[in-house]
Protein backbone atom coordinates (compact mmCIF):
# COMPACT_ATOMS: atom_id res chain seq x y z
CA UNK A 1 0.00 0.00 0.00
CA UNK A 2 3.02 2.28 0.78
CA UNK A 3 4.59 1.38 -2.45
CA UNK A 4 1.47 2.56 -4.37
CA UNK A 5 1.06 5.37 -2.69
CA UNK A 6 4.65 6.20 -3.48
CA UNK A 7 3.81 5.82 -7.24
CA UNK A 8 0.23 7.83 -7.58
CA UNK A 9 2.57 10.77 -5.52
CA UNK A 10 5.53 10.34 -7.91
CA UNK A 11 3.29 10.51 -11.25
CA UNK A 12 1.49 13.83 -10.12
CA UNK A 13 2.00 16.79 -11.63
CA UNK A 14 3.82 19.62 -9.99
CA UNK A 15 1.72 22.15 -10.68
CA UNK A 16 3.79 25.16 -9.21
CA UNK A 17 5.99 24.35 -12.37
CA UNK A 18 2.55 24.15 -14.77
CA UNK A 19 1.30 27.62 -14.33
CA UNK A 20 2.16 30.91 -15.83
CA UNK A 21 6.08 31.98 -15.77
CA UNK A 22 5.65 35.83 -15.03
CA UNK A 23 7.71 36.60 -17.73
CA UNK A 24 5.27 34.70 -19.90
CA UNK A 25 1.86 36.91 -18.87
CA UNK A 26 4.26 40.49 -20.20
CA UNK A 27 7.11 42.66 -19.13
CA UNK A 28 7.12 43.76 -15.15
CA UNK A 29 4.68 41.33 -14.00
CA UNK A 30 4.96 39.61 -10.93
CA UNK A 31 3.66 36.18 -9.32
CA UNK A 32 0.95 36.93 -6.85
CA UNK A 33 -0.31 33.93 -4.37
CA UNK A 34 -3.36 33.57 -3.31
CA UNK A 35 -5.19 33.17 0.07
CA UNK A 36 -8.02 30.58 -2.09
CA UNK A 37 -5.41 29.41 -4.49
CA UNK A 38 -4.41 25.97 -2.99
CA UNK A 39 -6.81 22.75 -2.72
CA UNK A 40 -10.12 22.04 -4.04
CA UNK A 41 -12.00 23.84 -1.36
CA UNK A 42 -12.33 26.80 -3.79
CA UNK A 43 -14.43 25.84 -7.04
CA UNK A 44 -12.66 25.82 -10.16
CA UNK A 45 -15.81 26.54 -12.51
CA UNK A 46 -18.74 29.24 -12.42
CA UNK A 47 -19.00 30.21 -15.79
CA UNK A 48 -22.39 31.76 -16.53
CA UNK A 49 -23.22 31.93 -12.82
CA UNK A 50 -24.26 28.46 -12.02
CA UNK A 51 -22.32 25.91 -9.76
CA UNK A 52 -23.68 22.97 -11.62
CA UNK A 53 -20.56 21.70 -12.49
CA UNK A 54 -20.25 17.56 -11.89
CA UNK A 55 -16.74 17.51 -12.61
CA UNK A 56 -15.58 19.30 -9.56
CA UNK A 57 -16.23 16.42 -7.76
CA UNK A 58 -13.17 14.98 -9.86
CA UNK A 59 -10.62 17.50 -9.07
CA UNK A 60 -7.64 16.17 -7.11
CA UNK A 61 -5.43 19.15 -6.74
CA UNK A 62 -5.35 23.11 -8.16
CA UNK A 63 -3.35 25.89 -7.95
CA UNK A 64 -4.43 29.52 -9.02
CA UNK A 65 -2.08 32.62 -9.05
CA UNK A 66 -2.40 36.11 -9.95
CA UNK A 67 -0.10 38.15 -11.67
CA UNK A 68 0.22 42.08 -11.35
CA UNK A 69 2.05 44.94 -12.35
CA UNK A 70 2.34 48.26 -11.04
CA UNK A 71 -0.19 50.81 -12.16
CA UNK A 72 -1.33 48.50 -15.28
CA UNK A 73 -4.74 48.28 -16.07
CA UNK A 74 -4.51 44.54 -16.77
CA UNK A 75 -4.48 41.40 -14.36
CA UNK A 76 -4.52 37.95 -15.20
CA UNK A 77 -4.83 34.97 -13.12
CA UNK A 78 -4.04 31.09 -13.90
CA UNK A 79 -5.73 28.34 -12.22
CA UNK A 80 -4.22 24.59 -13.20
CA UNK A 81 -6.02 21.64 -12.09
CA UNK A 82 -5.81 17.68 -11.87
CA UNK A 83 -8.28 15.59 -12.27
CA UNK A 84 -9.50 11.89 -11.77
CA UNK A 85 -9.46 9.66 -14.98
CA UNK A 86 -11.73 11.66 -17.54
CA UNK A 87 -12.46 14.34 -14.93
CA UNK A 88 -10.88 17.11 -17.30
CA UNK A 89 -12.38 16.20 -20.33
CA UNK A 90 -15.74 16.38 -18.43
CA UNK A 91 -15.19 19.70 -17.55
CA UNK A 92 -14.53 20.62 -20.69
CA UNK A 93 -17.28 19.32 -21.86
CA UNK A 94 -19.58 21.55 -18.98
CA UNK A 95 -17.68 24.52 -20.13
CA UNK A 96 -18.79 24.04 -23.65
CA UNK A 97 -22.48 23.77 -22.32
CA UNK A 98 -22.78 26.31 -20.71
CA UNK A 99 -21.31 28.77 -22.51
CA UNK A 100 -23.43 27.74 -25.17
CA UNK A 101 -26.46 27.62 -23.13
CA UNK A 102 -26.47 30.10 -20.71
CA UNK A 103 -29.72 32.29 -20.22
CA UNK A 104 -30.31 35.61 -21.88
CA UNK A 105 -31.38 36.98 -18.54
CA UNK A 106 -30.08 37.87 -15.28
CA UNK A 107 -28.81 35.14 -13.12
CA UNK A 108 -27.98 35.70 -9.38
CA UNK A 109 -25.57 33.65 -8.08
CA UNK A 110 -23.88 33.29 -4.86
CA UNK A 111 -25.09 36.54 -2.89
CA UNK A 112 -24.44 38.56 -5.98
CA UNK A 113 -26.98 40.22 -7.82
CA UNK A 114 -28.54 39.09 -11.05
CA UNK A 115 -26.68 40.23 -13.61
CA UNK A 116 -26.43 39.00 -17.08
CA UNK A 117 -23.54 36.91 -19.53
CA UNK A 118 -23.49 37.14 -23.03
CA UNK A 119 -20.88 34.77 -23.81
CA UNK A 120 -18.62 34.63 -26.99
CA UNK A 121 -16.74 31.81 -28.44
CA UNK A 122 -13.26 32.96 -30.02
CA UNK A 123 -10.63 31.50 -32.27
CA UNK A 124 -6.74 31.53 -31.90
CA UNK A 125 -4.61 28.53 -33.71
CA UNK A 126 -1.65 29.03 -31.51
CA UNK A 127 -3.92 26.90 -28.61
CA UNK A 128 -4.57 23.35 -28.16
CA UNK A 129 -6.42 21.17 -29.96
CA UNK A 130 -10.24 21.34 -28.33
CA UNK A 131 -9.12 24.63 -26.41
CA UNK A 132 -12.36 26.70 -25.45
CA UNK A 133 -11.84 30.64 -25.16
CA UNK A 134 -14.79 32.92 -24.19
CA UNK A 135 -15.02 36.59 -23.74
CA UNK A 136 -17.72 37.05 -21.46
CA UNK A 137 -19.85 40.87 -21.50
CA UNK A 138 -21.51 41.05 -18.17
CA UNK A 139 -24.10 43.68 -16.75
CA UNK A 140 -26.73 44.46 -14.72
CA UNK A 141 -27.12 46.09 -11.67
CA UNK A 142 -25.77 47.01 -8.35
CA UNK A 143 -27.70 48.77 -5.51
CA UNK A 144 -29.43 50.41 -8.42
CA UNK A 145 -26.71 51.52 -10.63
CA UNK A 146 -26.08 49.92 -14.44
CA UNK A 147 -22.71 48.05 -14.29
CA UNK A 148 -20.74 46.64 -17.64
CA UNK A 149 -17.35 44.78 -17.92
CA UNK A 150 -15.75 42.61 -20.11
CA UNK A 151 -13.88 39.12 -18.98
CA UNK A 152 -11.96 36.45 -20.68
CA UNK A 153 -11.62 33.14 -20.01
CA UNK A 154 -9.48 30.43 -21.84
CA UNK A 155 -9.72 26.62 -20.82
CA UNK A 156 -6.89 24.44 -22.21
CA UNK A 157 -6.82 20.03 -21.49
CA UNK A 158 -3.51 17.71 -21.48
CA UNK A 159 -4.94 14.80 -20.23
CA UNK A 160 -5.92 14.84 -17.07
CA UNK A 161 -4.57 18.12 -16.26
CA UNK A 162 -6.64 21.76 -17.17
CA UNK A 163 -6.01 25.08 -16.92
CA UNK A 164 -7.47 27.97 -16.63
CA UNK A 165 -6.16 32.23 -17.80
CA UNK A 166 -8.42 34.89 -17.09
CA UNK A 167 -8.28 38.41 -17.36
CA UNK A 168 -9.11 41.67 -15.53
CA UNK A 169 -9.19 45.25 -16.65
CA UNK A 170 -9.42 48.40 -15.68
CA UNK A 171 -11.16 51.71 -16.91
CA UNK A 172 -10.00 52.58 -19.90
CA UNK A 173 -8.99 49.29 -21.48
CA UNK A 174 -10.37 48.18 -24.71
CA UNK A 175 -11.47 44.85 -25.04
CA UNK A 176 -9.18 44.64 -27.88
CA UNK A 177 -6.45 44.77 -25.85
CA UNK A 178 -8.19 42.71 -23.13
CA UNK A 179 -8.46 39.46 -26.03
CA UNK A 180 -4.59 40.21 -27.07
CA UNK A 181 -3.81 39.92 -23.44
CA UNK A 182 -5.49 37.08 -22.51
CA UNK A 183 -4.41 35.18 -26.08
CA UNK A 184 -0.78 35.82 -25.36
CA UNK A 185 -1.03 34.59 -22.41
CA UNK A 186 -3.00 31.51 -23.30
CA UNK A 187 -0.55 30.13 -25.65
CA UNK A 188 2.21 30.30 -23.16
CA UNK A 189 -0.11 28.29 -21.39
CA UNK A 190 -0.55 25.75 -23.72
CA UNK A 191 4.03 25.32 -24.44
CA UNK A 192 3.52 24.56 -20.68
CA UNK A 193 0.79 21.99 -21.37
CA UNK A 194 2.33 20.60 -23.99
CA UNK A 195 5.46 19.86 -22.13
CA UNK A 196 3.22 17.52 -20.10
CA UNK A 197 3.51 13.71 -20.09
CA UNK A 198 0.35 11.82 -19.09
CA UNK A 199 0.21 8.38 -19.11
CA UNK A 200 -2.25 7.27 -16.84
CA UNK A 201 -5.29 8.55 -14.82
CA UNK A 202 -4.44 11.42 -11.98
CA UNK A 203 -6.20 8.96 -8.92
Amino acid sequence: MLALAAVVLATQPNLSKLVLKPAAVGSGYVLVQRSDGRGTAQRTLDLCGTTNYGSESLRVNRLQVDYLKPNAKLALSNEVVTYKSGGAAEAMQEVAQHAATCPNKPIAFEGQPPLTYRITRLTDSKLLRGYIALRVDVSGKIQGKKVSAVRFAVYQRSGNILSGVYSYAATGVTAAQQEAFVLHAAEASAKALRGTVQTGPAA
